[in-house]
């Protein structure tokens, strides 16, 4: 393990045990709720597993598979930190149980996504995903609220494969239930991130950004919570402005600043949401797609319906990079 991912995983760690510490000398009634009905015995038994974690990685003993002299694979080590085997020593019926879950796991997750775009007056809405493994960490979705106005977002769970789907489906559940609730974008941001910092063994986050459009004032707010800047296109004066982070990743910190802010779309304004599969898709010379090429892209086929339009920026990556290497998602917003 490369010393960047080895430190990755200490300062995460000494966050989860200073944390977790903390909450034993607490006394409030809601104590128990905040970590999920953890009782004291079993945060104290986590942070013994969160000590010896620590000593591991002093003593270069961290992620070593106990059946082999290999390294378990990071990936699972994210999703908890105290698997001990890397899947070269799974049996067979453990390999053919883990395919079939990974099967299902790929089917439930196609089945969460939304189907469609939603309908809304006077703005047009169009969606793109392609995983890179069976099951992906790229998040895309929507939800309505009640006074008219529409949900979007689009995120990225750190890492690919299993470990970063079950972390998006987790995103998912904990949206439709908080996005409904809430009006403001940061509010909702900041509660999926008090939800997300609960999780005692997991290592992982999630870049964010989550926009309330109200169609018929063709207001945009949105929220960035450390998510590569969507890009917003004013037809009239052929500017590009990016969205940049408006607060960290979820999952960063337990008492992140998230902030809203907002945007009066004009007939013909063009926003593009996307995730880093799309930018840092690299050619043969590793040179990547980036965000002049992603500008240009937009430049070049603005004028085209949001479904063509993602089809073509889609296209332009590709012939560049000759592959994508990540999960790419995209979703775009016109005003007619």
């Amino acid at each position: 393990m490369d010393q960047e991912t080895l430190d990755r995983f200490r300062s995460t760690l000494n966050s989860h045990r200073n944390t977790l510490m903390e909450w034993l000398e607490e006394d409030t009634p809601d104590k128990q709720i905040r970590l999920n009905g953890k009782s004291d015995e079993e945060v104290i038994q986590i942070l013994g597993e969160l000590k010896e974690a620590l000593h591991q990685i002093e003593w270069g003993e961290f992620g070593a598979c106990v059946e082999c002299e290999g390294e378990v694979e990071t990936e699972r080590l994210e999703l908890d930190f105290t698997t001990s085997v890397c899947l070269a020593h799974y049996t067979e019926a453990q390999i053919r149980a883990l395919e079939s879950d990974l099967e299902l796991a790929s089917k439930v997750q196609r089945e969460l996504m939304p189907c469609c775009a939603p309908t809304l007056s006077g703005i047009e809405v169009a969606m793109y995903s392609e995983p890179a493994r069976i099951v992906g960490g790229d998040y895309h979705d929507f939800f309505p609220l009640d006074d008219g106005a529409q949900g979007v977002v689009i995120a990225d769970v750190m890492g690919k494969g299993l470990p970063a789907g079950i972390l998006m489906s987790n995103l998912q559940a904990s949206l439709r239930i908080i996005g409904p609730q809430l009006k403001h974008p940061a509010d909702i941001v900041c509660k999926l991130n008090e939800l997300f910092k609960r999780n005692l063994k997991l290592i992982k986050f999630i870049s964010l950004f989550l926009a309330i459009i109200d169609p018929e004032k063709k207001l945009f707010h949105y929220c960035n919570a450390g998510h590569h800047p969507p890009l917003l296109f004013n037809v009239h004066s052929k500017e590009m402005n990016w969205l940049h982070p408006t607060g960290p990743a979820i999952g960063l910190g337990a008492n992140s600043d998230f902030e809203s802010r907002s945007i009066t779309l004009q007939p013909g304004d063009f926003i593009l949401m996307y995730t880093d599969g799309l930018v840092e898709a690299q050619n043969a010379s590793r040179e990547e797609f980036g965000d002049n090429r992603l500008a240009s892209s937009l430049l070049k086929h603005h004028h085209i319906t949001c479904d063509s339009l993602l089809k073509m920026v889609r296209n332009d990556a590709f012939t560049f990079a000759g592959q994508f290497q990540d999960d790419v998602t995209l979703l775009a917003i016109k005003v007619h």
